[in-house]
């Protein structure tokens, strides 16, 4: 990436940052002035003319009747008698009365019958329809009044069942009378109607989401937005404008709050991964029982909805109290980690629950619901929060175990790669190694992340797998390679690019480190004969990492070189074989001691400097093969290198032993003897295989001391003339 690039870039996350900046500022003040508009009424006058709403209260002068005695009142007023008995009020309309006028009067639960000049003029109560309840829903009972009621008697007759209280009464032109009752009741049922719209939304959305992902919570949260916002609306105190037959509203209020604490365990449950299911399941079937209970007795006679409702009421509270306490639970367990967000819109949710319950017995009259779907909004916004961000928790662990899976299997190949070549040592893990330390140092110059960096590690674990289709007979060959066998050697950099064309889009440049890592700075290179900066970064990094660990490491046909000749090799062959500009940095990383061969003696070592058992068995035949000493088969006792290195990579532990027969004597009956004894002891996990025609290479895996030492001890009981030694 050139300067004037990440110079643009810049410039435009800076103009991105100021338009987000811009657009949340016009919004904050857009909603200032709405506020605004709703609430100031300093400059009304200027504004246009709405009409006039008056209602005209009607309250003073009405005569109690009660027992036969009578009194004055001035409306609203409690009356002092029992539930059941019934009360007349009596006033004189207003001499003004004009047609189209109506009076206005709240019934809550209680039976009402207004009669004007002696006859009926409006009656809402059980006694006139069977099909209404003994405590009927609370509603408004409207008379439509005329001129010629001008000045006559009204008489207003009441049966208490819930309270004793009679309501305010107002008289209007109209149905002015609901202008206040709309304009009071408008916000319930507004924010209502979000609740609905939202958790609709939200249940259709976790249908074509719930296949692909954990949607149990945003689902029971859609089910419980519905059922609370239906309940609001059943409930509102305008509830005759929404329903034709209001008077169904004494089964479906009851219905949906008491599925509340139902649908509120559910969505609990979910937020808490079913930790505390049972508890919850609980709940739920005690809870749907007692709502299926309370139909039956209701529909059979036996006792009214209204009745039993206090039990659907306190189970409820008992749900709420549950749910805290597993909240707490999992606080005090530092679980609420899994779920903080939602935790909170929880407690506000069964916060707000409770007080809307207790001012249910409180006070019944006034509009329930608004705190509740306040509480609601901000539970569904914490739930999706939560959600989404767990969402993205999820896809990055995903995109991590992905990752992971990808690095194992990259590291499962370098490891296949150096099984078959002839320093398995590790080359490709040092290769990677080299070659992110020295991406390291060139970040700031080249503008490397450590993302970058990481990358460059793992496509150098495989920038030899095209090794795996040269013939191992050029490969693992000791000699000179004829130009014919060199011709083959230098494929496995394009056949390497073609095995791992399917992950350049996983690993970017993977490919150009794959193909070019043989490229040499004059052009001299392979299989492209690139040069320059035409050779791609990361084929530049992995050529010097290569090359030092060639340099280092013991191989067949030649020990490994002294630091000062790899010193002395890297300056000689700086731009020609190698990037000068690189060779610069990695000669500066040598010097200062943060390059260091992973090697002792040119055989590879751990983390902690400590020489591996693969790679000193690998050193061990290696140098036998300088010594054209007869391996019976090299490729062998390479596999047994990389799964060594396998199990040292889980941390088994193993040990390897050379089994041979003294004095060079070859006599059958000797190796026959050690065939039984190692027959008895070594396990279906140890492996014992031909080194050379006098000696064996036997490997240990998991064995305790004792269990060693047994197995070493009748080696030299039973068979005197094996010669046996640690590797």
């Amino acid at each position: 990436m050139t300067m004037n690039a990440v110079r643009r870039g810049k410039i435009e996350n800076v103009l991105e940052n100021m338009i987000r900046i811009g657009i949340v500022f016009v919004l904050a003040i857009t909603v200032v002035l709405m506020g605004i508009a709703i609430f100031d009424r300093s400059y009304t006058e200027q504004e246009a003319y709405t009409g006039s709403f008056n209602r005209y209260d009607f309250n003073t002068g009405w005569i109690l009747n009660m027992d036969g005695k009578e009194e004055v009142v001035t409306l609203p007023v409690t009356v002092d008698c029992e539930l059941g008995e019934v009360v007349t009020i009596v006033n004189h309309l207003p001499d003004d009365i004009s047609d189209g006028m109506s009076l206005m009067i709240r019934a809550a639960m209680e039976d009402i019958r207004i009669d004007v000049d002696g006859k009926t003029r409006e009656e809402y109560s059980s006694e006139k329809s069977s099909q209404i309840p003994y405590h009927i829903p609370s509603a408004y009972v409207i008379a439509d009044l005329n001129k010629q009621d001008s000045g006559k008697d009204i008489a207003i007759r009441i049966r208490f069942k819930a309270k004793p209280v009679i309501s305010e009464v107002t008289l209007s032109h109209g149905n002015n009378n609901w202008f206040p009752v709309l304009k009071n009741a408008m916000p319930t049922n507004l924010i209502a109607m979000l609740v609905l719209i939202l958790g609709l939304a939200l249940y259709i959305i976790v249908l074509f989401l719930d296949d692909k992902y954990n949607m149990s919570a945003p689902r029971n949260m859609g089910l419980l937005m519905i059922d609370v916002a239906l309940w609001v609306f059943s409930e509102s105190t305008i509830r005759q404008l929404i329903f034709r037959r209001a008077s169904l509203a004494q089964y479906f209020a009851y219905f949906t709050v008491e599925l509340i604490g139902i649908l509120a365990c559910m969505f609990f449950d979910a937020v808490q991964h079913r930790i505390y299911h049972r508890f919850y399941l609980f709940l739920e079937t005690v809870g749907f029982s007692i709502l299926v209970l309370n139909v039956i007795l209701n529909f059979l006679g036996g006792v009214e909805m209204y009745r039993t409702i206090i039990i659907s009421h306190i189970w409820t509270g008992v749900c709420a109290l549950v749910s805290i306490i597993c909240i707490i639970v999992d606080i005090c367990r530092k679980r609420i980690s899994e779920y903080r967000i939602t935790g909170l819109g929880m407690f506000a949710f069964v916060a707000i629950s409770m007080c809307e319950l207790v001012g249910f017995y409180i006070n019944r009259f006034h509009i329930f619901g608004t705190y509740l779907c306040i509480a609601l909004i901000l539970l569904m916004t914490c739930t999706v929060i939560q959600t989404v961000q767990d969402e993205v928790k999820a896809f990055d662990q995903r995109e991590k175990n992905q990752a992971q899976l990808t690095i194992n299997t990259i590291e499962t190949i370098a490891g296949a790669i150096d099984a078959r070549d002839e320093y398995t040592g590790g080359h490709s893990e040092r290769v990677g190694l080299y070659a992110t330390r020295l991406a390291r140092e060139m970040a700031a110059d080249y503008d490397l992340s450590e993302e970058d960096i990481l990358r460059i590690h793992y496509i150098g674990l495989v920038h030899d797998i095209g090794k795996i289709g040269v013939a191992d007979s050029v490969l693992n060959k000791s000699g000179k390679l004829t130009d014919e066998e060199f011709s083959l050697m230098k494929k496995h950099s394009e056949i390497g690019y073609e095995i791992m064309g399917a992950l350049d889009k996983g690993i970017p440049d993977i490919l150009d480190g794959i193909r070019h890592h043989h490229e040499r700075f004059d052009g001299k290179g392979y299989p492209d004969g690139l040069s320059d900066t035409d050779i791609p970064l990361i084929a530049r990094i992995l050529a010097i990492a290569d090359s030092y660990d060639a340099m280092t490491s013991n191989r067949v046909y030649r020990k490994r070189l002294s630091d000062e000749e790899v010193r002395t090799e890297f300056l000689r062959c700086s731009g020609t074989q190698f990037d000068p500009a690189l060779t610069e940095i990695f000669i500066r990383l040598i010097d200062r001691e943060q390059i260091k061969p992973s090697t002792l003696d040119g055989v590879a070592v751990d983390e902690e400097g400590k020489a591996q058992i693969s790679s000193m068995l690998e050193s061990r035949m290696q140098n036998d093969m300088m010594e054209r000493q007869n391996i019976v088969n090299p490729s062998h006792v390479r596999m047994l290198c990389y799964i060594i290195k396998l199990m040292e990579r889980k941390g088994r532990h193993c040990r390897v032993f050379f089994a041979g027969i003294k004095d060079d004597t070859q006599d059958l009956k000797v190796w026959n003897k050690l065939r039984t004894v190692l027959g008895e002891y070594l396990g279906p996990h140890d492996i014992n295989i031909q080194y050379s025609k006098i000696q064996n290479v036997i490997a240990l895996y998991d064995r305790t001391d004792e269990e060693t030492d047994d197995f070493l001890e009748s080696i030299r009981k039973n068979c005197p003339l094996i010669g046996i030694s640690e590797l």
